[in-house]
């Protein structure tokens, strides 16, 4: 059983959280172009203060500090960046430890009849967040979120594979570099024409556009990845680099679609450095068994 002062402390505890989030919901439908996704931010902003007016039965009125003004301003920033899909599943990833204190009190025994009754349907709406509110929201990252990282990651296992082959093959830092943009453009042509044919066979799916982020991200990627190896640094060092940026660039994206589609990053990411960690040593002695068959070093 929950004590009066217990629950006035948890109350000040989500009242806070549910203020932010109205005035959060709030900033981002004011600059929302899309009408569909500006009556939506306007619904979730008004749920979390109807959550609010609830907690502060319990709580008194709650001001949000200097801090926490401050950070309102970043996310207002991280969603101009990243995206509101992102910054909402971001913000409301502890959603679900929210959720069970909030049926701990529930079940508590703590309040009464109407006011469980009303606690039942902010749970209710809690959880509508999380899954159909914000899955309607509709932008362009995340409608071509598979696109993007098909792009990107078949170039970054790819490149990997051939300046890691390079590597067995050559000493040439610039030569290997070269080789990577030969086969990243032509790969990249080729992605796009597969994206192409594969989104003609998906509904809601433009063609043309899937083809273009797919072959936008592939040649991106290429480009960075080259880049320490086209600079003339040594062959080693080049690809050290190389692989490094894959990495930062992977973890971004592992991270960012994570969040959108409710993963867990930590696996996901191990598991794609063991796929490229794997491509690479496939590749140096692939370009070794080249080299002693043929005895040419370029």
């Amino acid at each position: 059983m929950i004590t009066k002062e217990e629950l006035v402390v948890k109350a000040r505890e989500f009242a806070l959280d549910e203020l932010f989030d109205s005035i959060l919901y709030l900033e981002m439908s004011k600059r929302e172009k899309k009408p569909e996704n500006k009556q939506l931010l306007m619904k979730m902003s008004e749920q979390e203060r109807a959550h609010y007016e609830f907690w502060k039965l319990f709580s008194g009125e709650v001001r949000l500090t200097t801090r926490d003004f401050a950070r309102l301003r970043l996310f207002i920033l991280l969603s101009r960046v990243l995206g509101k899909v992102f910054t909402i599943k971001y913000l409301e990833r502890h959603e679900g430890k929210v959720v069970a204190e909030y049926r701990g009190i529930l079940e508590s025994g703590a309040l009464g009849e109407d006011k469980k009754v009303i606690l039942e349907k902010i749970i209710e709406d809690e959880v509508e967040h999380e899954t159909s509110l914000t899955n309607q929201l509709e932008e362009f990252a995340v409608k071509h979120l598979g696109a993007i990282a098909l792009g990107m990651s078949d170039a970054i296992i790819e490149l990997s594979g051939v300046h890691a082959g390079f590597l067995g093959y050559t000493a040439s830092s610039v030569t290997t570099g070269i080789a990577g943009l030969i086969v990243g453009v032509s790969a990249s042509m080729s992605m796009s024409a597969a994206a192409y044919l594969q989104s003609k066979q998906e509904k809601g799916k433009s063609p043309g556009t899937t083809a273009i982020v797919t072959g936008l991200m592939y040649m991106l990627t290429v480009i960075l990845l080259t880049a320490p190896f086209l600079a003339g640094l040594p062959l080693l060092h080049a690809l050290v680099l190389s692989l490094i940026l894959a990495f930062i660039v992977l973890a971004i994206f592992s991270f960012y679609s994570a969040v959108i589609m409710d993963r867990a990053f930590l696996r996901d990411y191990v598991e794609n450095i063991g796929i490229i960690f794997l491509v690479v040593a496939i590749g140096y002695f692939f370009g070794e068994w080249v080299k002693e068959v043929t005895g040419v070093l370029p």
